[in-house]
């Protein structure tokens, strides 16, 4: 009896190729917080926090970031599953949701700087997004407070200072968006309870002083053999010469 040629052999190897892949961590390429004002006078666009929620007085903050997965990613990787990591950095008695939303619009980090603890921003700069601004002064939000999809895409109760993170099929979905047309990339914004005094949260950004806690983009996939690799093995199997089995 003839035996299976070996090209038989092609799809267990071609799905043993597939298989392998990995994890990659991308930092924020850009992040800002969005302080609550109406002439968009106040920004923060180097400062080592982000904020998202409502202060004491209150007023809103909204943070925003961005991530060039490309910068890191194969090219020939399938995205499998997204989250991110943020670090809490202020300590808060009471637990407090923050959800995810799309940015609809593309924005720009600046360069201002605020002192302290940051919570009251700093005069806002040339190239700032603010409250009004998505890169001050020129451009503006079509809506102040920044574009966004209305519709939340993950969400998470944080509490004590530390490590939290977001997941969702959503975000899986930007992500995939983004890599495969990376001008689409505007990134997400972060809210917090906007409806109560006193549920603003302090986060470490991408200009913290500590590597380690900048807000990271957690990439989980797997890649697929390049063109070329699967031309080889199939030539390869087409010219291969089938074998006898002894008979029984």
């Amino acid at each position: 009896m003839l035996a299976r040629s070996s090209a038989s052999t092609v799809f267990p190897l071609l799905l043993t190729l597939s298989a392998s892949g990995g994890v990659i961590e991308v930092g924020a390429s850009r992040d800002t917080t969005l302080y609550e004002s109406a002439t968009g006078a106040i920004g923060n666009g180097s400062g080592q926090f982000l904020f998202a929620g409502t202060t004491n007085q209150p007023q809103l903050r909204r943070a925003i970031f961005a991530f060039e997965p490309n910068s890191l990613l194969p090219e020939n990787a399938i995205v499998l599953g997204v989250s991110l990591r943020l670090h809490l950095a202020s300590m808060s008695t009471l637990s407090s949701h923050l959800s995810l939303y799309r940015m609809n619009s593309n924005w720009n980090e600046g360069s201002s700087d605020a002192a302290g603890n940051e919570g009251s921003g700093a005069p806002a700069l040339v190239g700032d997004a603010t409250w009004i601004h998505s890169s001050n002064p020129g451009l503006l939000w079509n809506t102040p407070g920044g574009d966004f999809d209305p519709n939340s895409i993950g969400s998470a109760i944080v509490g004590d200072v530390g490590f939290y993170s977001w997941t969702s099929a959503d975000m899986l979905s930007d992500v995939q968006a983004w890599i495969m047309n990376p001008q689409s990339s505007f990134g997400w914004m972060l809210r917090g309870d906007e409806s109560t005094a006193g549920t603003a949260r302090r986060f470490d950004s991408s200009e913290s002083l500590d590597s380690s806690l900048v807000p990271t983009l957690v990439i989980e996939y797997t890649l697929v053999p390049a063109p070329g690799a699967i031309a080889l093995l199939l030539l390869s199997s087409a010219f291969a010469k089938p074998t006898r089995r002894r008979r029984a």
